[in-house]
């Protein structure tokens, strides 16, 4: 059984304790859960959750684009609370926005 061998757990723990693209992922979800919190708009647990994933998934992705401009992997940290802090409309505003000028060039 999966939660029963503790070296499981330690397994896990030390896996998402050395990958900094993890922990911006977390760090997103956190920092989401909290501005939801905080804002104090949305009050079903659902939404706050699901708000969290889809911001730990974004920074999760956003990690390629750090692989691939050539970043330090900790930048994966900070990003991952900017997009938390943010959350997915901001972030689905700017992109459209991004992309609707790319697309008049």
């Amino acid at each position: 059984m999966f939660g029963t061998d503790p070296l499981v757990w330690v397994a896990l723990w030390h896996a998402l304790s050395i990958s900094a693209i993890w922990q911006g992922a977390i760090m997103a979800s956190v920092v989401a859960v909290l501005r939801v919190l905080y804002d104090g708009k949305e009050r079903r647990w659902t939404r706050i959750l699901l708000e969290a994933l889809i911001c730990g998934a974004l920074s999760r992705s956003a990690s390629s684009l750090i692989e691939y401009m050539s970043w330090p992997a900790s930048v994966a940290v900070a990003m991952g609370g900017a997009i938390g802090f943010l959350g997915v409309s901001s972030i689905r505003d700017l992109l459209s926005r991004w992309a609707g000028r790319r697309a008049d060039q």
